[in-house]
């Protein structure tokens, strides 16, 4: 699902790669795997098959790549979703990789047993305020919400100080913490933050809320607020404890447990220590302070990728603002966004709802800089080709990761690369497939079928760029992926002729380039 230019390398053919596939109802992310174990199609580790795994459940949701004789596993359709207590997971949208939901959307409500709150929704605009009735004094807890607001806003400002005034000046370690979150964020270019919470407890002179901070970066245009992960901003949860101090409400703790189990985007990179960051004019490259001289380096590749990936980007009408990648040491690998505990994976793309996407690189697996370029570019490719949209999982992965593969090897055609192997060895022992719009994973998928579905897509795309060009293509592609259209209504309306036209005309176009 992912890839850049590189010179090409030939797996071994007795160990075909694998592709998997991700959970009915996740958020996509698109990770690469590490050298020396299988590389990415078209341009695997020197020696090794390509593969594309999928990541446990537990694990932010991906399209990883396992090694060689380990096929993808995916929990049943639906059990992305997690289950707060007391209520059940509702049933997945048809078409649309939304996650898991943060909130009730009719009550407000507190289960007590996993201590997970549920925000009912609020149409009103972005910034949630506490503004007392006139007939009565504030309670306590509408002034720590007031307070919330008011940090919200000093983030926003670039305003440290104010972001540092409710928090317990007496808690070094929690000072810290919200020092660190507020100098990444800012260096990140946050240009949208707000607070929702609701209250768990209130005793005298003591408050507990679960508040969310919502965010957006670098300008972007922020959706509205809404009450689960996968919708509106971006969202990070905590339980905050806020006791009175010197006569005002002031957090003394913050609790980040529930948001860690249940939402996806946490922890996020940002959030619990200092980064060291370069910026180019594209890309921000971020990463802890042991990996500041391996920051400039993935700068310059990403800087090179991204002028690929603009041209596609426009063509879907998805241009970004800025480009992210994360850089991992050991202990943000396995902790950001949940982590990952596959070895095999050297980098992934998290999306960050419909506000564009993260890239987290594995450090010790980004050692080889024709792999590492090439993870880059293919991961760009997936932030622009589904970020903001409601993409049906359970049809289209053909195309998700036929487009990334059509784009990651430029400029080389599907003939040159490893893919040619692949379909070579499928169509010798399974023949021909009937149609280019292989049918998404299943969880007991083999290696080769993993495999075929991957080729197949690149060399699908390929073909309609051959015969339509580049850019019906990819009006093709926003229309299936980013604006929920079914094949062959997409195909009538960007290529003038039905999908299944299309689709047996690009079958003879493959056979004769296998």
């Amino acid at each position: 699902m992912h890839q850049g230019s590189a010179l090409p390398v030939h797996p071994a053919q007795e160990q075909p790669a694998t592709f998997p596939y991700l959970a009915q109802g996740q958020p996509a992310t698109f990770p690469y795997p590490a050298q020396g174990q299988p590389a990415t199609s078209p341009y695997p580790a020197q020696g090794q098959p390509a593969s594309f795994p999928y990541q446990g459940p537990g694990q932010p949701p991906s399209f990883p790549y396992p090694s060689p004789g380990q096929p993808p596993t995916f929990p049943p359709p639906g059990s992305g979703w997690p289950q707060f207590a007391g209520y059940p997971a509702p049933a997945p949208p048809r078409r649309s990789r939304k996650p898991a939901l943060l909130a009730a959307l009719t009550v407000v409500a507190l289960a007590v047993a996993g201590g997970i709150l549920f925000w009912a929704p609020k149409d009103d605009a972005a910034v949630a305020t506490a503004t007392p009735k006139p007939s009565r004094s504030a309670t306590p807890f509408e002034l720590a919400e007031q307070r919330l607001e008011l940090q919200a806003k000093a983030l926003r400002d670039g305003d440290e100080k104010g972001w540092l005034a409710p928090v317990d000046p007496g808690k070094a370690v929690l000072v810290a913490r919200y020092r660190a979150m507020f100098r990444n964020l800012r260096a990140l270019e946050i240009s949208h933050a707000e607070f929702h919470s609701d209250k768990l407890e209130a005793a005298a002179g003591r408050v507990v809320v679960q508040a969310a901070l919502g965010y957006c970066f670098s300008g972007v245009t922020c959706p509205d607020w809404h009450g689960n992960y996968g919708e509106g901003p971006a969202k990070s949860t905590y339980k905050l404890t806020f006791q009175i101090i010197g006569g005002v409400w002031t957090i003394t703790s913050l609790d980040d447990a529930t948001g860690v189990k249940d939402n996806y985007l946490q922890p996020a990179p940002w959030d619990n220590a200092a980064l060291t960051l370069v910026k180019g004019e594209r890309v921000i490259v971020a990463g802890p302070r042991s990996q500041a001289a391996r920051l400039k380096q993935v700068l310059t590749m990403a800087e090179k990728a991204a002028k690929v990936v603009d041209k596609y980007a426009g063509y879907v009408g998805n241009p970004q603002k800025r480009y992210r990648i994360y850089v991992a040491d050991e202990k943000g690998w396995k902790s950001w966004y949940g982590g990952v505990k596959q070895d095999w994976i050297v980098g992934y793309e998290m999306p960050l709802n419909s506000t564009g996407g993260d890239i987290i690189l594995r450090a010790k697996s980004s050692t080889n800089a024709r792999q590492l370029a090439v993870t880059v570019q293919h991961e760009l490719t997936h932030v622009v080709t589904l970020g903001g949209d409601d993409w049906a999982s359970d049809n289209d992965q053909w195309l998700v990761e036929g487009i990334a593969e059509y784009v990651g090897a430029l400029p080389r055609k599907p003939q040159d690369t490893d893919n040619r192997d692949v379909l070579a060895e499928s169509f010798k022992k399974r023949g021909m497939p009937k149609t280019m719009a292989l049918p998404s994973l299943s969880d007991d998928a083999d290696d080769l079928t993993v495999n075929t579905l991957y080729a197949m897509g690149h060399y699908a795309t390929s073909c309609m760029a051959d015969k339509f060009g580049e850019r019906k293509l990819f009006q093709f592609t926003n229309l299936v992926l980013r604006e929920s259209k079914q094949p062959d209504e997409a195909s009538r309306t960007a290529y003038g002729k039905p999908f299944s036209a299309v689709d047996k005309a690009c079958l003879s176009w493959i056979r004769q380039r296998v």
